[in-house]
């Protein structure tokens, strides 16, 4: 009995280890068949959502070429007109303001000091005018007295008053006149310097308030990246003059920006239709198509040795309540599509050799003309006909 019952047991593993051997086989001959269908050659590119036009926020004109970044808002932040989006370091301007502003009050207090002094010195110098004119009038007068009506001796000691205080009066117009001149030169140098430090004082200021980077207008920001880095610009970053630190998009222009190796290039074109799937919404396909190819490959970034060409992928419609700027996608190019086409599997060819050949179900081996090729098979135009049964390469 027990006898019976190993020999059954054998007996059950054997059928069924056959079993399950014979539909192995009979779906892996399945699988490897030469056959018709719908070839498909796609591109698989790795971009994310960018906006082509937009308000940028860069680095103002500045009294120096260089700055850093002290704060910097968040990717993504929903902002209102006139919110900080950056403030850049204001440290070497405002270490100094003071001494500025010292400078201004300083200047400002010496004209004023001038000018009373030069006023009280003008008015002294008016006054003499008019004293020596007097005495000028008074002795014209007195030398106007004929010869003939007092004597000889008075006459020439009026015509030698008049002569002196005729040189008295023209000196003291000639002082004053000097006076007027030298006050104005004086003041015109002073208001030269005190113009001069107000100018550097609202220089100074006027960098401060510059140095705070508002939004224009009420939107999502999007931080741009550090041209060097490879990222995305971050506190503490250096920056000069010009460069471009965030952008408020304009969501109608949204479009995908990936990236193509530069071994793969020529395996895409213009106009060549696309399906972009957002990381953030894997089930949601988007159709779109590529509008341009960069002409040539530029460096990720400097410290990467890849290169790869920038590809820009139109959406044929957007999504803004879903779509943001910056999400990640992945971008499937479809570069070529055969209906009817006669199939190999890959698996079933050996392209080693300068001839690909396509291993039989037999176990032989025969040349076959492939045409373009997938990751799963490649179209069979000589060598082989539909229905052929196959086995591993």
């Amino acid at each position: 009995m027990t006898l019976f019952r190993t020999c059954a047991s054998v007996a059950l593993a054997l059928f069924a280890a056959s079993c399950f051997s014979g539909y192995r086989t009979e779906a892996d001959a399945k699988a490897l068949r030469v056959h018709r269908g719908t070839f498909a050659s796609d591109v698989v590119l790795t971009g994310e959502l960018r906006a082509a036009r937009g308000d940028e926020i860069a680095v103002p004109q500045l009294p120096q070429w260089q700055t850093t970044i002290k704060w910097i808002a968040p990717e993504g932040t929903e902002m209102k007109q006139g919110d900080r989006v950056v403030e850049l370091d204001n440290s070497s301007f405002a270490s100094n303001l003071d001494a500025k502003r010292q400078a201004v009050a300083q200047a400002e207090q010496e004209l004023q000091q001038k000018d009373a002094e030069w006023t009280a010195d003008t008015l002294d110098k008016q006054l003499d005018v008019e004293r020596k004119r007097s005495d000028y009038d008074k002795t014209k007068l007195d030398a106007a007295i004929p010869r003939e009506i007092i004597s000889a001796r008075d006459f020439n000691d009026r015509q030698m008053k008049f002569k002196r205080a005729e040189v008295e009066y023209v000196k003291a117009v000639d002082v004053l006149k000097s006076q007027k001149m030298s006050v104005k030169s004086d003041r015109d140098n002073l208001l030269l310097s005190l113009q001069k430090a107000q100018r550097e004082l609202a220089i100074a200021e006027h960098a401060i308030s510059e140095l705070i980077l508002r939004a224009p207008h009420g939107g999502i920001v999007v931080i741009r990246d550090h041209p060097w880095e490879g990222r995305r610009f971050q506190e503490g970053d250096g920056v000069f003059i010009g460069w471009a630190l965030a952008q408020f998009p304009e969501m109608a222009s949204l479009r995908v920006e990936a990236d193509l190796a530069d071994v793969d290039d020529g395996r895409i074109g213009e106009g060549m239709p696309a399906t972009i799937v957002l990381d953030a919404y894997p089930g949601m396909p988007f159709a779109g198509r590529v509008t341009s190819i960069s002409a040539v490959a530029q460096e990720s970034s400097r410290t990467s040795l890849r290169r790869a060409f920038r590809v820009m992928v139109a959406l044929d419609r957007l999504d803004v309540s879903r779509m943001r700027p910056g999400l990640s996608s992945r971008v499937v190019v479809h570069t070529m599509k055969v209906q009817n086409a006669l199939l190999i599997p890959r698996a079933a060819l050996d392209l080693s050799g300068t001839t690909p050949r396509a291993r039989l179900a037999g176990g032989n081996a025969v040349d076959v003309i492939l045409g373009a090729c997938n990751a799963q098979e490649c179209v069979v135009k000589g060598g082989l006909s539909e229905g052929e049964t196959l086995g591993h390469a």
